[in-house]
């Protein structure tokens, strides 16, 4: 469908056209405003205007331009001309996929910068390709511009999130905690004061009881030494690498490890009328299964599709291995399954509300 844009050109009148969804411009007497969704984004001297015309004259000539622009009978000067003819070059610009090969560079990448801070699909999925490919492939002096300002900063947040990198212990402060967090409520409460019966899970008491704290005061609390270290050692491997590829924040990590182990717990409750037996439940190994789910989409995410086979795998086998009575292996299912959903559902709060100033592209 042909869009038809109507130009108001009288002299001493302000034009304004919308350019697509995110980009109108206005001529007003003797400028010329960018706007980028409703906001002024830049201010163009006619000068400055001449300058992108000629750039792209070839490019104007040979254009296809989709649509047709309706003047009125009004006599129109050499600057209105102009101007319509500039509303063509972003039109020429905006369908070959913002191209910056067919702007000037100081002015496309700004524009495509702000673009992808107020949230344009198409400019965020070029972002990142339009810069390398000036970087690699252009003029010395494109070059130069995007290094003085910085544009290959967003190619290293690129290549950041796409790899997977190895914790340092400086990077996990996070899992640190936790760990720490495990060993001394189990030296409180299990070897000094031997009170760990009222923090783990126990389903009869859940039920009969009512004490629904065990819930999530098991996530803390381990029964016996062997298990704590298991968990600790594995929290130490799955949180770490977690911790530093994830996109989310500190938070994010916890709100994954707690749902996690309290789904796992509130899983073996739902399941638990299908076994023959009930068994008490203490330990981070629900929500550390939870953090695995997580890191799983992680690496699926940064296309590592090789690695994420091989880590399923182990999981299974764990997850397998650990199938007796005596181990609450419906706890580690049902934690890798909340974990891999309570992920998905932080990264998008993350990427459309919390982070929708950002270049996640």
């Amino acid at each position: 469908m042909k869009r038809i844009i109507k130009l108001n050109l009288q002299v001493g009148m302000s034009s304004k056209i919308e350019v697509n969804d995110y980009i109108a411009i206005c001529l007003e007497y003797n400028k010329i405003l960018i706007n980028i969704q409703g906001e002024i984004f830049q201010e163009l001297e006619y000068s400055f205007l001449d300058k992108i015309i000629n750039e792209n004259k070839d490019q104007l000539e040979e254009a296809k331009i989709q649509g047709k622009i309706s003047e009125n009978n009004h006599k129109i000067d050499s600057e209105n001309k102009n101007f319509i003819k500039f509303v063509r070059i972003l039109k020429l610009w905006i369908q070959n996929n913002y191209d910056t090969d067919l702007l000037l560079y100081d002015f496309s990448f700004p524009l495509l910068k702000k673009l992808v801070e107020v949230g344009d699909p198409l400019a965020k999925k070029v972002f990142i390709h339009e810069i390398l490919k000036n970087l690699w492939g252009a003029d010395p002096l494109v070059v130069r511009y995007l290094i003085k300002e910085k544009y290959d900063n967003y190619v290293a947040l690129y290549k950041y999130r796409t790899e997977i990198h190895n914790p340092k212990f400086k990077e996990i402060k996070i899992t640190t905690f936790l760990c720490i967090i495990n060993i001394l409520f189990y030296i409180f409460f299990a070897e000094i004061y031997h009170i760990e019966i009222l923090y783990i899970f126990d389903l009869d008491k859940i039920l009969n009881n009512f004490e629904i704290w065990r819930i999530f005061t098991a996530i803390f609390m381990h029964s016996e030494r062997f298990s704590l270290f298991i968990n600790t050692f594995f929290l130490c491997s799955v949180g770490s690498y977690f911790e530093v590829n994830s996109l989310l924040s500190k938070s994010g990590y916890l709100i994954v490890y707690i749902i996690s182990g309290m789904m796992g717990n509130i899983g073996y409750t739902l399941m638990s009328s299908l076994l023959p037996y009930y068994i008490t439940s203490a330990g981070a190994s629900g929500a550390i299964f939870g953090l695995a789910g997580a890191l799983f989409i992680i690496l699926i995410l940064k296309r590592k599709y090789y690695w994420s086979t091989i880590f399923c795998s182990i999981c299974i086998f764990f997850y397998v291995y650990t199938i007796n009575p005596r181990i609450n292996f419906i706890s580690h299912l049902f934690g890798f399954i909340a974990g891999i959903i309570t992920y998905l559902f932080c990264l998008f709060i993350y990427q459309h509300l919390i982070a929708s100033d950002r270049f996640l592209v």
